[in-house]
């Protein structure tokens, strides 16, 4: 059951988390290192010399329109993460409940 937990509250947690981590890696490369992020095509954006153009697309691409991938995800789990929790505290009500009769 625990093991259940852990994975529901993964894919809950975790695409949002990378989607945030997404966003504010794409605002970091757009504001202060001065790279142009949209949703045309890659612009150069080079950092201590390597070339990120491809990877802030990507992540500006992720942070403007992940919201749409990950959605179907986290609501998925995270309504059978609810549905668990739910029946894991009948089920503690239940025990309690036998115990004192």
């Amino acid at each position: 059951m625990k093991l259940l937990h852990l994975l529901l509250a993964t894919l809950t947690l975790g695409p949002v988390l990378l989607w945030l981590l997404a966003i504010v890696l794409a605002l970091f490369l757009g504001g202060p290192m001065g790279c142009e992020i949209h949703e045309g095509f890659a612009n150069p954006c080079t950092i201590l010399g390597l070339d990120l153009s491809e990877t802030a697309y990507s992540l500006g691409m992720f942070a403007a329109w992940g919201s749409l991938l990950v959605a179907p995800v986290v609501l998925i789990a995270g309504a059978l993460w609810l549905v668990l929790i739910l029946i894991s505290a009948l089920l503690w009500v239940l025990r309690r409940r036998q115990g004192t009769s």
